[in-house]
């Protein structure tokens, strides 16, 4: 394995910035991917008081690689490969709804405060759900949607495609999309054009936002980029291969996001490069960030790692098989995170297993971690599982 590092990172921590009105991200233990507007994985609630005991499995038709949120009434909201999206009541599993799509619902959904459901599929539109199943309004994007959303405080949606192109969408109904000529493109509800930005190449990479509003997400080309709000490039940082994971930012502002090339960058606020970490085998995996800054990732190669702020090695651990599921971290500092290999692990913040969970296939799925301690994720065994 190669190492390399430029810079000591020191850090600084800011309070974190409250959202307001009904149309921003929901206040609830997991209302989003990686859990908050800068996706570090965090969780303010501690472990499963009970460790791996299960306390409940839903079946589903196919696969599940999406991860579960929270809603404000304590709904569970997960899509499957079934081209359904599922809610669940958290306590028993029982189904309240599903919402039928025209292709595989890969992507994670977010919340807002109101309920509103954000998800999109791979039959190329982008939905809005009410809180009780039914269609708010949807949008045709023209390719399919892997990328999961973020919700900016203003209310503003966030969302990459297949055709090249990061999405926002206004929640008073103004959309922002994006074109085959690589631009993305921000219309008003009455069609004229508000603004346009182009990524060059595919984007799968599920949106980070700064405190500052900079949005940050990676795209196939393989660019990490930093977007205003206004649809303006600050900065773009070049890896040497895709970029489908998902960045995350530190309490210093600092963004860390994995590439296809096998390397975790860790990248100044100002998009310069601070350091990188090489692992044997590409980076689908999103990383978290510790309340100590630390870093926590799984890569291609098998292993998952625990990187400093400095970009030291911490430790490592080796499970059976990829690891393209993202980590969670609990209050405590226990890492949670899925693999290949069909288990899901709990580590103790030494790096050493405190248990594992078997599940009857791949886990691609990110962990989600309740108020109480539940642990919710999904299999390709067609489960979703609660574990506290």
């Amino acid at each position: 394995m190669f190492w390399r590092k430029k810079e000591k990172a020191e850090l600084v921590f800011y309070p974190q910035k409250g959202n307001s009105g009904s149309n921003a991200l929901a206040q609830t233990p997991w209302p989003k991917f990686r859990g908050n507007l800068q996706n570090t994985g965090l969780s303010v609630y501690s472990r499963p008081q009970r460790g791996r005991k299960l306390k409940w499995k839903f079946r589903v038709k196919d696969n599940i690689s999406s991860s579960l949120v929270i809603g404000p009434d304590s709904t569970l909201y997960f899509g499957s490969w079934d081209k359904h999206l599922y809610a669940l009541d958290n306590k028993r599993g029982k189904m309240k709804w599903r919402f039928v799509t025209g292709g595989y619902v890969t992507s994670t959904p977010s919340v807002t405060k109101s309920g509103t459901i954000y998800f999109g599929s791979k039959d190329k539109h982008l939905y809005a759900i009410n809180p009780d199943g039914t269609l708010k309004w949807k949008y045709f994007i023209g390719k399919s949607i892997t990328s999961s959303n973020s919700i900016d405080d203003d209310g503003t949606i966030y969302i990459g495609s297949w055709n090249e192109h990061l999405y926002a969408v206004g929640a008073d109904g103004t959309i922002h999309i994006g074109s085959l000529d690589f631009s993305l493109y921000a219309i008003n509800p009455d069609g004229t054009l508000k603004w346009k930005f182009g990524t060059g190449n595919l984007v799968e990479s599920s949106p980070a936002i700064g405190k500052d509003g900079t949005i940050y997400v990676g795209s196939g080309n393989p660019y990490l980029y930093a977007i205003s709000r206004d649809g303006q490039l600050k900065w773009k940082f070049r890896t040497d291969n895709f970029i489908s994971s998902s960045p995350a930012i530190g309490e210093d502002g600092s963004i860390y996001v994995g590439s296809g090339d096998s390397a975790l960058y860790a990248i100044n606020p100002d998009g310069t490069f601070r350091w990188g970490v090489r692992t044997g085998k590409e980076i689908v995996s999103s990383p978290a960030i510790g309340k100590d800054g630390n870093i926590y990732f799984g890569s291609c190669d098998n292993y998952f790692y625990s990187i400093n702020s400095e970009g030291m090695l911490r430790w490592s651990f080796k499970t059976g098989d990829s690891i393209i599921s993202s980590p969670v971290i609990d209050s405590e500092g226990f890492v949670y995170f899925g693999s290949w290999d069909g288990y899901l692990y709990a580590l103790r913040p030494d790096g050493q297993l405190q248990w594992k969970f078997k599940t009857g296939g791949s886990v691609d799925s990110s962990p989600s971690l309740d108020s109480d301690g539940t642990i919710y994720v999904g299999s390709s065994d067609k489960y979703v599982y609660a574990i506290g």
